[in-house]
């Protein structure tokens, strides 16, 4: 019975805890000491559509705190915009990925307040 009971209840707290898919981002990313690293592209690509979200899951290596921005598309036009910063794993907020019938590429390029490190990123669509 209480084997029972168990099942029953991480029957009901699974679907819970499933999150959206995650796509593969961009991997060794360049983020320079106190300026800007290149533009890192996802290896991935995907076509924006009305009231879609993504959102950006990034790990950096070492103890250093990265800035950011991110590739995200509106109605109206596709840009890069600031998504703060973070340590370790973080993640952004939902940014929209509603633009038109356009394939587009996730992208990043982000800073080091500390020393030079590399960050990776996924992306949860």
């Amino acid at each position: 019975m209480m084997m029972l009971s168990v099942i029953f209840v991480a029957m009901l707290l699974t679907p819970l805890a499933s999150s959206q898919p995650e796509k593969r981002g961009g991997v060794n990313c360049k983020a320079y000491r106190n300026r800007y690293g290149p533009l890192c592209y996802s290896d991935t690509s995907s076509i924006p559509s009305p009231g879609a979200t993504l959102q950006y899951k990034i790990t950096v290596r070492g103890r250093p705190r990265i800035c950011c921005y991110a590739y995200t598309c509106s109605r109206h036009s596709c840009y890069m915009k600031y998504i703060g910063c973070g340590r370790n794993t973080w993640r952004s907020s939902n940014l929209p990925w509603e633009g038109g019938n356009v394939v587009a590429k996730p992208r990043m390029k982000c800073k080091s307040t500390g020393r030079y490190v590399r960050y990776s990123y996924w992306t949860i669509h």
